[in-house]
């Protein structure tokens, strides 16, 4: 078994249901239902998907707003219902359910012909990084290497590499359940020499930094070690 995995399914109970991103997603939830394939984010108990549902929740709030907003013919001069969500090489983007190029369009006040329909994109695939970056989400940058960038989130007690395409690699669940007093403090500064060990592919000296910075308990850690060793990888 894989340390992530371990961590996984040693992980604290109801980290996600108190959360600010799931009281979002529960006033927002009936607006995945207006694109088909976002339904299958409705039933999902998985907290990035939750983190990825809100993101298409706040871009489908702006496309309400601005689908109003065109609907009433407006003058081309009137100003925008909405702001811009973040920015993507200059260009403000108010709705990344569309492209940069239709997002000029909609900062020109000529959008108006634009629909979910004909022109929504893969968002995660166009935006990536921007998307998990902005005020979109409640994630914190803390590494990265050439494809992907480590996010922690401080609700969920979890470190999320993301690549390039704006899909998760991979999940670390920190603070496991047989951590009886969880150290919360400096968390940002403590992730650092974890996360530059597995950027430099040391796993042990990754998983040895995560015990000494108390993000996983020692009885996980003697588990996982004592099981790489009777499979004889270390010594």
């Amino acid at each position: 078994m894989k340390i992530y995995e371990l961590l996984q399914e040693n992980r604290r109970g109801h980290l996600i249901t108190p959360s600010r991103e799931y009281l979002f997603f529960q006033d927002h939830e009936a607006l995945l239902t207006q694109v088909p394939e976002l339904i299958p984010f409705i039933n999902s108990k998985d907290d990035f998907d939750l983190i990825c549902a809100n993101i298409i929740q706040s871009a489908l709030l702006n496309y309400e707003a601005l689908t109003n907003y065109w609907n009433n013919e407006v003058k081309p001069d009137t100003e925008l219902p909405v702001k811009a969500l973040f920015t993507y090489n200059n260009v403000p983007i108010y709705c990344p359910l569309f492209s940069v190029s239709n997002n000029i369009l909609i900062g020109n006040n000529l959008g108006s012909k634009l629909n979910l329909t004909h022109d929504a994109i893969d968002l995660f695939e166009a935006y990536n990084f921007s998307l998990f970056e902005s005020q979109l989400t409640s994630l914190v940058l803390v590494g990265e290497d050439i494809h992907t960038r480590a996010y922690y989130h401080y609700d969920f007690h979890a470190i999320y590499i993301i690549n390039d395409q704006g899909r998760l690699d991979l999940k670390i669940c920190l603070f496991d359940k047989h951590i009886k007093r969880p150290d919360f403090r400096n968390v940002l500064e403590r992730i650092k020499p974890a996360l530059t060990e597995y950027y430099a592919g040391n796993r042990i000296a990754f998983i040895n930094a995560l015990v000494k910075e108390k993000l996983i308990s020692h009885k996980l850690y003697t588990k996982y070690i004592n099981n790489l060793k009777r499979r004889k990888i270390i010594g």
